[in-house]
């Protein structure tokens, strides 16, 4: 069993330079969880990276089982997004 986050799924999508290890070990086992809070994070970098449909494919193709967080933890996951708002410009 394997828990993904956010920052394999990116590596996979942007072909970043661990991409190809990110790649077997998610090949390499069938049962991939990831929580609804890493969800909503990986989805809410992809529109920032503008590779949302990419993100989404992925997740999609690997059957993730997506695990539930409690209504704090999403509480948490709303005002730390707030905090960065803006978070999402580019530089340059």
């Amino acid at each position: 069993m394997i828990a993904v986050d956010t920052s394999a799924i990116m590596a996979v999508v942007l072909d970043e330079p661990l991409a190809d290890l990110c790649i077997a070990a998610l090949a390499a086992d069938p049962d991939i969880l990831i929580s609804a809070g890493t969800l909503a994070e990986a989805l809410i970098v992809a529109g920032c990276r503008n590779v949302s449909q990419e993100v989404t494919r992925l997740i999609d193709g690997l059957g993730l089982q997506i695990v539930a967080v409690t209504p704090a933890t999403s509480r948490r996951i709303a005002a730390a997004y707030a905090k960065w708002d803006g978070a999402c410009t580019q530089p340059g």
